[in-house]
C-alpha cells in the first residue's frame, strides 16, 4: 500500500513501494487527511500524458485503487474537494505529487476489463450505494425475545441512579484584569542648561552650547596598500604551499556544468521510487542537480516535500588509509547530525552495486563516520578524520534530508596524507 498525508494543500509521502504497470485493482493508495479536508467531498485525479482518471472518495472513504489504464512512466496525482454543505462555493486543491510507474513483465490483453468510470458515473454510483433503512432498536429487541410495548421497552433501558460523584478539583486562577487608566503627565524636567548653571556654569545659553564643541581633529592619512596581498595573490600562495607540502586529493564529487556527463552513471540514488542513476534521478527531480545551483546536490523541499530522505551512493571505490581526511564543501540551514558511510568494495556494478551499498547500510554492516552538518548561509569546507577506518577500498555513501537542514553539497574529496 502507498500512503500519503494530505495537509492543507500539500501531499506528503508516508509510505511508498515500487509500482509496476498492468496492475488491475491491486495497488491501493491510502490518504490521511488533516481536519480541514475531513468534511469535504474528495476526488483523486491521476494524469498521464493527455489523459486524466478520477477516483471519487466522497466524505468517508480514504483509499482507492490505482487506475488500471496507467502505463509505465510518470503520473501526476492531486486531489480536490468540495464542501457540499456550505452556502458558499468552497473548493480545496493540492499541489501535484509525481508517481513513477515501472514496466512490468506482463504480456497479454486487458480487453475484458472494464475501464475506470468517469467522474459523473462514480458520483451516481455513490448516490445509489445508499442502503435501505435498517430496523429500529425496539424491533431488534422483539426479535431477541423482549415482550411488551415500545414504552415498556424504553422504561426497561433506564438503570438505577448512580452514587454521587466525587467533588471536582478547584478551578484555575482567573485571567488578569484589564489595564488601568493612563497616569497623569509628570512635571517637566529641567533643561540641561539650567542644570549646568546650578552646577557652577557662568554665561548665556549660547555660550554654554559653544562650550560643548570639541576642537577639530587632525586630517586622516590615506594608507598605502601597494605592499599588501590581493585575493589573487593569496590564492596563488595557497596553491604554492599545496604543491610544496605534497598534499593531493581524490575527488569524489565536484559541482559544475559537466556533472551529469562526469558522474551520470557512477553516482546512484535511493529514494521512494527505488534505485536510480544520477542522470535519471535529476531528470525526474529537476531541482536536485541543476544549473540553478551549479549542479550541486540539493536536498530541497520542492522536489521531496518535507523530510524526504535521499541516499547518495558513489560507485567508484576509493583506496583509503586511516591517515586520510574527508573534506566536504556545503551549506545547510540548520546544524544537525549527518549520516556518512564507508562500504567495503565488492565485484558488483551498476544498480546491483547501489542496492548492495544501501542494504549494507540498513544491515549496519557499513562503517558510519561521526559527522555533523554545521549551519552556514554560505558554502563552507569541513574536514573529517578517518583515523578509526581500517585501510582498504571503500564506496562512500550519505543521506540527505529535505528538513530544516536541506543541505546543498558542492564537493566531496579525500585528502591524502
Amino acid at each position: 500500500m502507498i500512503k500519503f498525508l494530505v495537509k492543507g494543500q500539500n501531499i506528503e509521502t508516508l509510505e511508498h513501494e515500487i509500482i509496476a504497470a498492468n496492475q488491475i485493482a491491486f495497488v491501493k493508495v491510502h490518504f490521511a487527511f488533516d481536519n480541514s479536508w475531513k468534511p469535504l467531498h474528495k476526488v483523486v485525479q491521476f494524469t498521464q500524458d493527455e489523459n486524466t482518471y478520477n477516483r471519487v472518495l466522497g466524505t468517508v472513504e480514504t483509499s482507492c485503487f490505482l487506475p488500471l489504464e496507467l502505463l509505465a512512466g510518470t503520473v501526476k496525482m492531486s486531489l480536490f474537494g468540495y464542501d457540499a454543505a456550505s452556502s458558499e462555493t468552497v473548493r480545496a486543491t493540492t499541489v501535484v505529487k509525481t508517481l513513477h510507474i515501472r514496466p512490468s513483465g506482463f504480456e497479454g490483453e486487458n480487453s475484458n476489463v472494464p475501464p475506470t468510470p468517469d467522474l459523473y458515473q462514480q458520483l451516481l454510483q455513490k448516490i445509489s450505494d445508499k442502503g435501505k433503512d435498517g430496523k429500529s432498536a425496539f424491533e431488534i429487541a422483539i426479535e431477541h425475545g423482549f415482550v411488551g410495548t415500545e414504552v415498556e421497552w424504553l422504561e426497561s433501558l433506564k438503570g438505577v441512579d448512580g452514587k454521587d460523584g466525587v467533588n471536582g478539583k478547584d478551578g484555575c486562577d482567573g485571567r488578569n484584569g484589564a489595564d488601568g487608566l493612563p497616569g497623569r503627565d509628570g512635571i517637566d524636567g529641567k533643561s540641561a542648561y539650567i542644570i549646568a548653571v546650578e552646577h557652577g556654569f557662568s554665561g548665556t545659553e549660547t555660550e554654554w552650547l559653544q562650550s560643548l564643541k570639541g576642537a577639530d581633529g587632525r586630517d586622516g592619512i590615506t594608507p598605502d596598500m601597494s605592499d599588501f596581498a590581493t585575493k589573487a595573490d593569496i590564492a596563488d600562495l595557497q596553491e604554492q604551499i599545496r604543491q610544496i607540502s605534497g598534499i593531493s586529493y581524490i575527488s569524489v564529487f565536484e559541482s559544475g556544468s559537466d556533472v551529469l556527463q562526469k558522474y551520470g552513471d557512477s553516482i546512484y540514488t535511493y529514494y521512494n521510487d527505488g534505485y536510480r542513476s544520477l542522470a535519471g534521478f535529476a531528470e525526474s527531480y529537476p531541482h536536485f542537480c541543476s544549473a540553478e545551483n551549479n549542479y550541486a546536490l540539493y536536498f530541497n523541499q520542492n522536489d521531496f516535500s518535507w523530510a524526504g530522505s535521499v541516499f547518495v551512493m558513489f560507485l567508484t571505490p576509493v583506496a583509503i588509509t586511516s591517515k586520510m581526511k574527508l573534506i566536504l564543501s556545503y551549506l545547510v540551514s540548520a546544524s544537525q547530525d549527518a549520516e556518512f558511510y564507508l562500504i567495503p568494495k565488492t565485484d558488483k556494478t551498476g544498480a546491483e552495486l547501489a542496492q548492495y551499498i544501501y542494504e549494507e547500510i540498513k544491515a549496519e554492516n557499513a562503517s558510519k563516520l561521526s559527522f555533523k552538518w554545521l549551519y552556514s548561509d554560505t558554502f563552507i569546507s569541513v574536514m573529517q578524520s578517518l583515523e578509526n577506518v581500517s585501510d582498504g577500498e571503500y564506496y562512500l555513501a550519505f543521506k540527505g534530508t529535505s528538513d530544516n537542514s536541506h543541505p546543498m553539497v558542492k564537493s566531496i574529496k579525500f585528502m591524502k596524507e
